[in-house]
């Protein structure tokens, strides 16, 4: 393999891990992001009183909401996917969302530690490609 070819191959390359690095980074923002949604899920159902029906606002969209009375939750439907759901006690369901936010956290360091692997493959291909350039600049010149 000639030198210009063994450099369009490591700029293919290099294209290919840069774009990795970005899906992988947007993924990792899409957990993080569900990581936070997990969180604020757990404070309001801790936050949501036992006792009498509370006053809330119900959107209706547009910017517009209607006043109406909440009995307090006993029970909670949570979307297990495919249209399906089930119902827990709040105990359960703070219990479920805790192991959902300990699955995205080990995602994300399998993205973490994916991101660093790639950050070494790229800065491996630009030294390569660096040092090809200056190999040619040399050449070039004599």
């Amino acid at each position: 393999m000639s030198e210009q070819e063994k450099l369009q191959s490591l700029v293919l390359e290099l294209r290919m891990l840069e774009e990795t690095f970005k899906e992988i980074d947007a993924r990792e923002s899409i957990v993080a992001s569900a990581i936070i949604e997990s969180r604020s899920a757990i404070e309001a159902i801790k936050e949501f009183p036992s006792g009498d029906p509370s006053e809330i606002l119900m959107p209706i969209g547009g910017g517009i909401f209607f006043e109406a009375s909440a009995p307090p939750p006993d029970k909670f439907l949570i979307n297990i996917g495919a249209g399906a759901v089930v119902e827990k006690t709040k105990e359960e369901t703070v219990n479920f969302l805790e192991e959902r936010i300990k699955e995205l956290e080990r995602a994300i360091l399998t993205f973490e530690s994916q991101k660093a692997d790639l950050v070494n493959r790229i800065n491996s291909n630009r030294a390569a490609i660096n040092s090809i350039v200056e190999k040619q600049k040399r050449t070039s010149i004599q």
